[in-house]
C-alpha cells in the first residue's frame, strides 16, 4: 500500500501552495504539495467514522436506479446517468480506489495522491483531515462490483468552502503538467449522504490557472469548472473538457478552453454549505 502525506496552505499564508479565493463555477479551490494547515479535529454532524485502516460511512450506501439519463448543454455536452454500474467504463483508468491506498492508478505516466482542502474557517471540520494521508472509504453496501470509494465529509467552512482531489503528476510532491490532450474529458461516479448539500462542482486546473503553470499572477486557481447536481443515488457523470468554464474572479486563461495538454489537478468542491458528505468512484478519461 502506498501512502503519501500532504498538508496545505490556503489564503493569506506566505508559503501557500495554492491561493484559494473566490466564488462561482470556477472559484475557490485548494490543493496539495505545499506546507501549511492541518485539518481540524472534533466530531462532525455526519455519519462518518474513521480508523487507521479505513473510513466507513453509512451515507455510502448505493441505490440501484433504472439508468435514466439527463444532459445539459453548453460549450460541451455533459450527462449524468443514475444507477450502480459495475466495472469502470470509458477510457484509461485514473483511479478505481480498489487498491485501498491514497495514490491514483499508476498508469500512463500519472503519479498523484488524493488530498482534502478547505478555507481554514475557524471551527470548520473535515474528514479525512488535511495534513494526513487520505483514507479511502469501504462501501456498505457495495456499488455493483466496487467496494471502495474516495469520500469526504465536512461542515463549518464559511469563506469559499472545501473539497477533495488529486494531482495527475506530482512525483516527490512537485507538481508538473500532465498531457491529457488525447482524451475528450473525464467520467466518474458520485453521490452524497442524506444530510449533505447537493450542489458541487468538478474542477480541472491547467497551465493558465495553476500557480505552477507560470501564467497566472495575482488571480491563480480560477480553475476550469462544471457544476454538479448530486443525489443520494450513485450517478455517473460524463464531463467533456469543452464543458468547463472559469468562474471569472481570477486571472483570465491564456486559452478559450482548458488546455488538456497541460493539466495539473482534478478536484471536487462544495462552496459555503452547512454540511457536505461526498463520495467519488471510478474516475476515467474518455
Amino acid at each position: 500500500m502506498k501512502a503519501r502525506c500532504f498538508s496545505f496552505a490556503m489564503c493569506g499564508l506566505a508559503a501557500a501552495a495554492f491561493v484559494a479565493c473566490g466564488d462561482g463555477d470556477g472559484g475557490g479551490s485548494g490543493g496539495g504539495g505545499g506546507s501549511g494547515a492541518s485539518g481540524s479535529t472534533g466530531s462532525l454532524p455526519t455519519s462518518a467514522t474513521t480508523s487507521a485502516s479505513s473510513a466507513t460511512t453509512s451515507a455510502s450506501s448505493a441505490t440501484t436506479g433504472s439508468g435514466s439519463t439527463s444532459a445539459t448543454t453548453g460549450s460541451g455536452s455533459t450527462s449524468a446517468t443514475t444507477g450502480t454500474g459495475s466495472e469502470p467504463q470509458g477510457g484509461p483508468l485514473i483511479d478505481d480506489m480498489e487498491d485501498d491506498d491514497n495514490a491514483i492508478a499508476d498508469e500512463g505516466g500519472r503519479v498523484g495522491y488524493w488530498y482534502v482542502f478547505h478555507d481554514e474557517t475557524e471551527g470548520g471540520q473535515q474528514i479525512p483531515a488535511a495534513g494526513e494521508p487520505f483514507i479511502m472509504t469501504h462501501l456498505d453496501p457495495a456499488r455493483g462490483q466496487s467496494t471502495i470509494a474516495a469520500c469526504s465529509q465536512g461542515s463549518g467552512f464559511e469563506d469559499w468552502g472545501a473539497g477533495v482531489g488529486f494531482d495527475l503528476n506530482s512525483l516527490s510532491g512537485e507538481k508538473t503538467a500532465y498531457d491529457a490532450s488525447g482524451y475528450t474529458g473525464i467520467k466518474f461516479w458520485a453521490k452524497v449522504g442524506p444530510t449533505s448539500a447537493t450542489a458541487a462542482k468538478v474542477m480541472i486546473s491547467d497551465q493558465s490557472t495553476a500557480p505552477e503553470g507560470g501564467v497566472c499572477t495575482t488571480g491563480c486557481n480560477d480553475n476550469w469548472a462544471k457544476s454538479l447536481s448530486l443525489t443520494e443515488e450513485w450517478k455517473e457523470f460524463t464531463i467533456p473538457f469543452a464543458a468547463l468554464t472559469q468562474g471569472g474572479w481570477g486571472d483570465p486563461a491564456a486559452t478559450d478552453a482548458v488546455d488538456a495538454s497541460k493539466i495539473y489537478s482534478i478536484q471536487f468542491q462544495f462552496n459555503t454549505v452547512p454540511e457536505f458528505d461526498l463520495c467519488i468512484d471510478d474516475i476515467t478519461f474518455y
